[in-house]
């Protein structure tokens, strides 16, 4: 599963579009977490469908878009690869999880911003957007990222592959 968050309210058509885009081998649907509970076209869900929610967020990120149905397997990487094809196409400030190519381990407190163009390393401990009470997320650096890809069916493209 994927988590993003985007600073502005968002059509869910806007975000089907881009996945549609992105992953154009596969199915994608509108899964309405907040109200129904229903997934969009759910009996044409297969194994290559994806899901997303949108979700209120009472933070500078006012929408988290989380992505299901997504391979467990470079999840942290999709959803950077993601978070970039979003902030670039609607012109707007992202954040999704992030961790050091050095560290094994995962600091759920970390996490990357996308703002025009540039990749940034922020602190989200204790905030609104991770805690939902605190301050705002804290922009430590700018940080320079792998360019993750990934084919049309969501799975990282890998030098071996």
């Amino acid at each position: 599963m994927e988590q993003i968050g985007i600073d502005r309210q968002i059509k869910k058509d806007v975000i089907k579009g881009i996945l549609s885009e992105t992953f154009k081998g596969c199915k994608i649907h509108y899964f309405d977490q907040g109200n129904t509970w229903e997934i969009e076209d759910e009996k044409q869900l297969d194994d290559d469908s994806i899901c997303f929610s949108l979700i209120k967020n009472e933070s500078e990120f006012p929408i988290l878009i989380e992505i299901t149905r997504t391979s467990d397997k470079n999840a942290l990487e999709r959803g950077q690869y993601l978070a970039k094809i979003i902030s670039d196409q609607l012109n707007c400030k992202t954040i999704t999880d992030y961790k050091k190519p050095y560290e094994s381990l995962y600091c759920p407190s970390d996490s990357v911003i996308f703002d025009k163009g540039h990749a940034y390393f922020a602190d989200d401990g204790n905030t609104m957007w991770a805690d939902g009470e605190g301050e705002e997320v804290k922009i430590v650096k700018e940080i320079f990222l792998t360019n993750y890809k990934f084919d049309d069916k969501a799975n990282l493209i890998t030098s071996n592959s």
